[in-house]
């Protein structure tokens, strides 16, 4: 017997050990896959001979869309009206060529089999999906619109322009823009649309709760030491240096913002207050070379850049510090780290849409003297430190077990 089919559209390539966006398009493929025969498309070259899970079928189309024309995009930061019915006016937008080889593939192999469900990841996979609900009879349409694109856009050119990248955040303001129009009617022509962030559902009505997971729960932490150490070196990793770490994705202007925070003024402020040695790593990917410049010079700060493992750095890490200050949805940076059972000092943009509580499963910080402060804190204190990470992996672990029983929430309900 034939199981049914399902199509998950993603514009990133879904895998368990990358960015936030491919971890949450992972956890797409693996509840998809787990009861249909799933299609899964990405404009990622690499997908089409990526090794995929047992019942998966990949379908990579590099040459499959375009974006919209030159002239199109300037009428669009001139006029971001314009995006609400003419979405090609949308800087990042793309729409399927009209011989798109990777999506008419999969169409030629799925058939006139219907599809159970389509899910849509991200508001700018709307034009693909369309293309495809045209060509297949598709029975549940869905959007996860993981986060508020419109927000998100805005507190990322609030990032730009704190950075002083004035420019980029003016381009950035007016894309928000653009999204918020078109938030207020794509989303409508869907069955279901999901948000990963509780506090993003009134700006959706009807939308339903999809909270970000890892795919599974770390394994457990070192023990910790319940009493203080009259040695530093007591209270860190087996290296015996007092380990500090940052990681996000580092073509994203609000990591870039959070990791210079760190490296130029909070470690700036631990020197001489900090007995030695201690180190902070800043790890990612694709760190653009002016990054590069301004995190690769001598002293306490560590660049590593596109690591395929980041367990090593977790394992030597003594506080995780999450700085950042914009973005959109849930993190799953601070998730990460909870799960390797560290020690966490969290922005408030960092914590958002976790049920977490300050000074139980992490120290709060807005400021590089706070950040600096709450880093003093838990050297000083490594049972503090311990208190923080058991507390944190605890309640990731109960969190992911949580979700695993009821994936789906809408408002203060279960979904079926």
């Amino acid at each position: 017997m034939h199981r049914p089919v399902a199509v998950l559209v993603s514009p990133v390539w879904p895998q368990p050990g990358g960015s936030g966006r491919a971890l949450r398009a992972w956890d797409w493929l693996q509840e998809l896959s787990a009861g249909h025969e799933l299609h899964v498309w990405t404009p990622q070259a690499q997908a089409a001979t990526a090794p995929w899970p047992p019942g998966v079928q990949g379908w990579a189309g590099p040459g499959d869309l375009q974006p919209g024309s030159a002239r199109a995009r300037r009428l669009g930061w001139l006029v971001p009206a314009l995006g609400l019915h003419w979405p090609q006016t949308i800087a990042h937008w793309q729409l399927p060529m009209p011989h798109a080889a990777g999506l008419s593939a999969m169409v030629r192999a799925i058939g006139d089999r219907p599809v159970a469900r389509l899910v849509a990841f991200r508001l700018y996979s709307h034009g693909v999906a369309a293309w495809l609900r045209e060509r297949l009879p598709v029975a549940q349409a869905e959007m996860d619109l993981d986060d508020w694109d419109s927000a998100t856009m805005g507190s990322t050119a609030g990032a730009l322009w704190r950075m002083g990248r004035r420019l980029e955040a003016l381009l950035a303001w007016r894309e928000s823009l653009q999204y918020r129009l078109l938030e207020r009617r794509l989303p409508q022509g869907y069955d279901t649309c999901w948000l990963a962030a509780r506090e993003d559902l009134a700006a959706f009505p009807g939308a339903r709760l999809r909270p970000n997971r890892l795919p599974a729960p770390a394994p457990a932490p070192a023990p910790a030491p319940a009493t203080p150490s009259a040695t530093p070196s007591a209270s860190a990793p087996a290296t015996g240096c007092f380990n500090l770490l940052f990681v996000g994705s580092l073509d994203y202007a609000p990591n870039q913002e959070a990791a210079l925070l760190l490296a130029e003024q909070v470690a700036p402020l631990l020197h001489g207050r900090l007995p030695p040695p201690w180190s902070l790593a800043i790890a990612g990917a694709r760190p653009p070379s002016w990054l590069r410049h301004r995190l690769g010079g001598p002293g306490h700060v560590q660049l590593h850049a596109d690591l395929p493992d980041l367990s090593p750095l977790y394992a030597d890490c003594s506080v995780a510090l999450l700085s950042v200050m914009a973005g959109g949805g849930t993190k799953l940076k601070t998730l990460e780290a909870l799960a390797h059972g560290k020690a966490v000092v969290a922005s408030a943009h960092a914590v958002r849409g976790l049920a977490l509580e300050a000074g139980k499963h992490y120290l709060p910080a807005e400021t590089p003297p706070q950040f600096a402060q709450a880093v003093l804190d838990l050297h000083a204190q490594p049972g503090l430190r311990a208190q923080l990470a058991q507390a944190g992996r605890a309640w990731f672990v109960a969190e992911s077990r949580r979700a695993d029983a009821e994936p789906c929430a809408c408002g203060g309900g279960t979904v079926p």
